[in-house]
């Protein structure tokens, strides 16, 4: 059974995502000088996906192993330098 602390905070993880996703997809153009913008962009929307899977677990390794996929991912998508 969810909490009415858990539907808050599903609520403003939600709400997040959706911001962040219409930011990117409204007034973030594509583009070498926008990269950072759009990574930012990216692990925002990331870590409330993962936030909002983190709370359907009780267990301590899960919410560690999504830190670490977090970790990860944002290694790999880092951007180059110009």
């Amino acid at each position: 059974m969810v909490s009415d602390q858990q539907n808050k905070w599903y609520f403003v993880l939600t709400l997040v995502y959706g911001i962040a996703v219409l930011v990117d997809w409204l007034l973030v153009p594509d583009g070498s000088e926008w990269q950072w913008v759009n990574f930012g962009l990216g692990q925002l929307k990331l870590a409330a996906v993962l936030g909002m899977a983190a709370m359907w677990s009780r267990h301590r390794w899960v919410h560690a192993l999504l830190v670490v996929v977090w970790v990860g991912l944002a290694v790999i998508g880092w951007p180059r330098s110009l």
